[in-house]
């Protein structure tokens, strides 16, 4: 199965491919899309937007892993964005007919570093160790991964087949 895991912001949406074969997690690419905060929120959005498809083009992922709303933003105005980021991104996705599995930050944390609480370090750091990768230095990719193998871990789960 590959599975792209995408932690969407504004300014840095950050994304990673991953491929899972029985135990085996293999990270395939991992990247960020950068939009600028002097452009219009249209044009920074389409440019989410874009990446995003491309990445889903050129990879061929089966299904999508996305950092879902959370319920503790400063103010409301943070979710309202958040929420068009995720919403072009889930649109890419609806685009190429694959199926979007929404995860809260601490679930992805939790399956990954045994606390939903870990700083970024802690994930940075946990992400490598499951993909056996030697570094891994940006926190909105280690995100990406994160969600990419909390996926992995829920449809391999008794419990969530279940649900």
């Amino acid at each position: 199965m590959r599975i792209i895991g995408v932690d969407p912001g504004l300014v840095n949406t950050g994304y990673g491919v991953i491929d899972v074969n029985g135990r085996s997690t293999v990270a395939v690419e991992g990247g960020v899309s950068k939009t600028k905060a002097s452009d219009a929120l249209e044009f920074r959005l389409a440019a989410i937007y874009r990446d995003i498809k491309e990445v889903i083009e050129e990879h061929k992922p089966n299904v999508m892993a996305v950092e879902d709303l959370h319920s503790r933003y400063r103010n409301l105005k943070t979710a309202i964005i958040m929420g068009h980021a995720r919403g072009v991104v889930v649109l890419a996705a609806g685009e190429a007919g694959i199926p979007v599995f929404h995860y809260q930050p601490t679930q992805a944390k939790n399956l990954v570093t045994g606390s939903g609480r870990a700083d970024k370090e802690q994930v940075q750091r946990a992400v490598a160790v499951h993909l056996r990768l030697t570094g891994l230095d940006n926190e909105h990719v280690a995100d990406a991964f994160s969600l990419a193998i909390c996926h992995a871990m829920m449809s391999d789960s008794p419990v969530a087949k279940v649900i």
